[in-house]
This record gives C-alpha cells, sequence and structure tokens, in this order.
C-alpha cells in the first residue's frame, strides 16, 4: 500500500519538486472537490467505494494532506480486509 501511495503521489508530483505553495494549492482544490461528495446520497457514495464517514475524516484532514489520495487509500484498504460473518 505504501509503495502505491508513493507511486501515485510521484504522478502527481507531490512526493518531490513543487512548492509547498503550489501543494496547498492543490491540495485545497481537492479538499473542495472531495467536500461536493457531500452533497451525493449514501447509495451514489456505496457505489463510488466510499462512506459518509470516509467523506467526513477526509474533509476534516489537514491541508498538508492530500484529502483524495487519502480517501482512496482508506477505501481500498477497507475492500481488501475480509468481511465478518
Amino acid at each position: 500500500m505504501r509503495d502505491y501511495a508513493l507511486n501515485h503521489s510521484l504522478s502527481f508530483g507531490e512526493a518531490q519538486g513543487g512548492s509547498i505553495i503550489a501543494r496547498l494549492i492543490r491540495n485545497w482544490q481537492t479538499r473542495r472537490s472531495i467536500a461536493r461528495l457531500r452533497d451525493y446520497d449514501d447509495y451514489m457514495l456505496r457505489d463510488i467505494g466510499v462512506s459518509r464517514a470516509d467523506v467526513e475524516w477526509a474533509a476534516g484532514l489537514p491541508l498538508t494532506v492530500n484529502a483524495a489520495l487519502a480517501l482512496e487509500g482508506r477505501s481500498s484498504q477497507r475492500h481488501r480486509q475480509p468481511r465478518e460473518g
């Protein structure tokens, strides 16, 4: 998972290079996209693969974190865990 996140961040130019200002602006724009997910109903969120709690969690992350990457990682981690019962 860590390698995936690192490769993903490299493809977006977030791991190295670029200024902190550029990263904060990019993260702010991503945060706005995440905030739009709040308008979706629970069925649509489930189709996307996230829950309302996941969206709220991602929207509350610090601006230094790319909320979209964090949300994607949380969602994929949950889907890989074996289901109980």
